[in-house]
């Protein structure tokens, strides 16, 4: 026998090795397919697991732990003064050191100390410009009269500080009910005609039940004088009373917070001795008043009638709306100044919402996305996504084609067969058919290509020798 025919022998002997081993495979994928159930597409379990960080200003059991308040108290504490060339303004925390300035006086560049547009958790905050260009800042000494467009505030022109108090960290509860429970500390003070009156409010507290009735209650504090005697000058003592009080005014638990409209109109208070409180609708506005506890107050202030209806200038009387954010790092914005009274009105979202009143519900601005993204579809600018660009979700069309290869084990895991669905039957049967088809293409190109390169031989061709 020659080397050749024992080459070709082997490679034959080789090649049959083969096919059996295969036919075996394949006898015993189908013998199995057949007595087992067919288990159906693989499962896969993924865990996520749990954030553990809490969102900023949230804790747990609906714990608050840095919530916002922000309260322009009205349009008056903004506004000019009586006294002409004066004007109403606020100041973060108590004047001066200790809440003393020495007596009523008006407070000049000397007195500039006297003033804090920040103190602690508490500032004041004042628009700069208006429109889409109106942005906030914190009050100093010398804008502490002016308005957005940096002009001197004016009654008759109507231009006023449209400066707020904003107190964070804010700690307490809501419930799901809606009921809320929320404590700031802090101080801000109220200043009328320039510095000849002042008082002061410390660690208002706001209080809803499951109805939206309560108040902002806080302790208050100042000097007394007269407005017949300014020499007299007394400590006052602190007194909790209620700043403003709700009624039907929910804020949604499940949102970011909301603005809250006081009660004022129709709602009356005994001035004992002072000016009668006026129970008709001024022009533009409507009779009402502060809570008595307040008014009750201011009596020892000395100024008792800017809290209530007089018959002047009432429009601009009437309480500020009340912003409250659950967490001071998604803030709803501000309420406004308030103004101009009536049945109606309530802010919401990040503008100024003008009008306070007894009427309306105070609903909480839609939750807003995060900086940097908008809504599907919808076209924004700055963010990510670049003035005038759009901040895009999903698949993004003009991203280019990615060639990365895909694993093989996630064809299987996606669902998808290699055999287009229709060509084999369902079930075990068409599992086994696959596979003999399989094998037997297999076997044929081996032994296509073992004829062709001369490892196998027809039984009756002739060999060699």
């Amino acid at each position: 026998m020659s080397r050749t025919t024992r080459r070709r022998r082997g490679a034959a002997t080789a090649a049959a090795v083969v096919l059996t081993l295969l036919l075996s495979a394949t006898t015993v994928a189908a013998a199995a397919s057949g007595t087992g159930d067919d288990q159906g597409p693989l499962l896969l379990t993924v865990t996520v697991p749990d954030d553990a960080t809490e969102p900023p200003g949230e804790g747990e059991d609906n714990r608050l732990t840095n919530a916002e308040l922000r309260w322009a108290v009205s349009v008056q504490a903004g506004s000019e003064s009586h006294l002409a060339g004066q004007c109403n303004f606020l100041v973060a925390g108590r004047p001066g050191t200790d809440g003393n300035t020495g007596g009523g006086r008006i407070w000049t560049t000397a007195d500039e100390n006297l003033y804090h547009g920040r103190s602690g958790d508490v500032r004041v905050l004042r628009t700069v410009g208006r429109g889409a260009n109106a942005t906030q800042r914190t009050a100093t000494f010398g804008t502490r009269c002016t308005s957005p467009d940096g002009r001197p505030v004016s009654y008759s022109a109507g231009r006023t500080t449209g400066a707020e108090v904003v107190l964070t960290g804010g700690t307490g509860t809501r419930e799901a009910d809606g009921s809320v429970r929320i404590k700031w500390s802090g101080s801000f003070t109220v200043v009328f005609y320039g510095g000849l009156v002042y008082w002061w409010v410390t660690d208002p507290e706001l209080r809803l039940d499951a109805a939206g009735n309560g108040a902002l209650t806080g302790t208050l504090g100042g000097y007394g004088t007269d407005q017949q005697d300014m020499t007299i000058w007394e400590p006052l003592p602190a007194t909790r009373a209620q700043l403003v009080t709700f009624t039907g005014r929910k804020l949604d638990p499940a949102s970011r917070g909301g603005h809250l409209v006081p009660d004022y109109c129709g709602e009356r208070v005994s001035t004992g001795s002072r000016v009668p409180q006026l129970r008709e609708d001024p022009a533009g506005s409507c009779w009402g008043a502060f809570p008595q506890s307040f008014v009750t107050f201011h009596q020892l202030v000395g100024e008792p009638e800017f809290w209530y209806s007089t018959g002047t200038r009432d429009e601009i009387k009437t309480p500020a709306n009340v912003s409250v954010s659950f967490d001071a790092e998604r803030s709803v914005g501000s309420a406004g100044p308030g103004g101009s009274g009536g049945n109606g009105g309530n802010g919401s979202g990040g503008g100024a919402g003008a009008g306070t009143g007894g009427g309306g519900t105070a609903a909480p601005p839609a939750a807003a996305p995060p900086p940097g993204t908008a809504p599907p579809g919808a076209a924004g600018s700055g963010g990510d996504a670049g003035a005038g660009g759009s901040a895009r979700t999903g698949t993004d069309p003009d991203a280019p084609a990615s060639f990365l290869p895909v694993a093989a084990a996630t064809l299987g895991a996606a669902g998808a067969d290699l055999i287009p669905d229709g060509l084999l039957p369902d079930g075990p049967a068409g599992r086994r058919l696959a596979v003999l088809t399989a094998v037997l293409l297999v076997a044929a190109s081996v032994a296509i290509l073992g004829f062709r390169q001369g490892w196998l031989v027809l039984p009756f061709r002739r060999r060699d020798s």
